[in-house]
């Protein structure tokens, strides 16, 4: 029987998507004996590290976590179906953003969370994040938060669906690129990897995440917010934002799905434009 050792992160929600991932590749190979390994490194190279050094042969990775450089020999194999890749607003009592009071104090887990805050709402105080989603939650329930900024994906995932009071569009706030999306990496060459990981991908997700990350390689030196979505017959629209100096700049584009990198890097040389004018 063919072996292979799959690897995730440490946590509630990484511990769910990987054992929902080796359930369908289980499924679809009987035939091979795939081992869940979990790396509880803090690093968000930790899982390419893996790969690299041969100690994993498929690494289960947030896509909004994965360094936009990726080693020589590692590749994205596959991304899964996307969950909703929106920022979900979880507070006490409010039903949009702008409804929170003045002076309140909302958990972020990312600094560029925070620039996209402080452009939409430079009177609201953010507070960082570092625990687990159940510690935020009680958080937010001892009042020491007025709300809760993360990804709408991140309390689907952990059945807290119930908690979400607003899901925001990206003109109001831009996601991370990448969110709500769980990529399956492999070295590029192990084939046995490559096809067992393959069998997950999704075309539509990965066209999306692959031209929200070109967007983002594009504009390395700044706080970068992008969403892509593709139609049935193959047109991706890219909608992308960057934080900078208290305000958010945001262009969009539309073009061939198969085309997407070429259309981000476009739609980013836009953005600089909107940068140097400022």
């Amino acid at each position: 029987m063919a072996r292979i050792v799959m690897g995730n992160r440490d946590g509630a929600e990484a511990l769910r998507q990987a054992r929902s991932v080796l359930t369908e590749l289980n499924a679809e190979w009987p035939d091979v004996q795939i081992t869940q390994r979990t790396l509880r490194a803090s690093a968000p190279s930790a899982l390419v590290d893996a790969l690299v050094a041969e100690s994993i042969g498929i690494a289960v990775q947030p896509l909004d976590a994965l360094p936009l450089e990726l080693p020589d020999g590692v590749v994205l194999a596959a991304v899964a179906r996307r969950m909703d890749p929106r920022t979900a607003l979880v507070s006490r009592g409010a039903k949009e953003l702008t409804a929170i009071e003045p002076g309140s104090q909302v958990g972020v887990r990312e600094g560029r969370d925070t620039a996209f805050l402080k452009a939409l709402r430079p009177d609201l105080e953010a507070a960082p994040l570092s625990g687990s989603l159940d510690d935020d939650l009680t958080r937010l329930t001892r009042d020491e938060l007025r709300a809760l900024l993360l990804p709408a994906s991140t309390l689907m995932i952990l059945d807290q669906r119930n908690r979400i009071d607003a899901l925001l569009e990206p003109e109001t706030f831009a996601p991370a690129p990448g969110q709500g999306a769980l990529g399956l990496l492999v070295r590029e060459n192990d084939d046995s990897a490559f096809e067992l990981a393959y069998t997950l991908q999704h075309r539509p997700s990965f066209d999306r995440v692959r031209a929200e990350r070109a967007f983002a390689a594009a504009l390395p030196d700044q706080l970068v917010g992008a969403l892509a979505s593709v139609s049935p017959d193959g047109e991706l629209t890219l909608f992308g934002a960057v934080a900078t100096n208290g305000t958010s700049l945001h262009a969009s584009s539309v073009g061939d799905a198969a085309e997407g990198e070429q259309l981000a890097r476009e739609l980013a040389e836009d953005v600089k434009e909107q940068l140097a004018a400022l």
